[in-house]
């Protein structure tokens, strides 16, 4: 429902950074925390005869937490 004015402000929106959100900032370093506990478990997990599952899974966490922050970064560079 627009009653014709535009936004006050005249930043092209390529310009414009993000606003800081909780989830988006923190939840990768939560996943690569995880990942490294759980890394770790199943490195005490293998050397005690057991399957290297849960090592492979928070190594594969950590690499996603990793990614993801990266890609954060890049987005707030764009202003995306």
């Amino acid at each position: 429902m627009s009653d014709g004015h535009e936004e006050a402000n005249e930043t092209p929106r390529r310009f414009r950074t993000l606003r800081p959100d909780l989830l988006r900032d923190v939840f990768p370093w939560v996943v690569v925390a995880v990942g490294i506990i759980q890394s770790v478990q199943g490195g005490i997990d293998l050397a005690h005869g057991g399957s290297p599952a849960h090592m492979l899974i928070g190594l594969g966490l950590a690499v996603l937490g990793i990614v993801v922050f990266l890609i954060n970064r890049w987005q707030a560079r764009r202003g995306l």
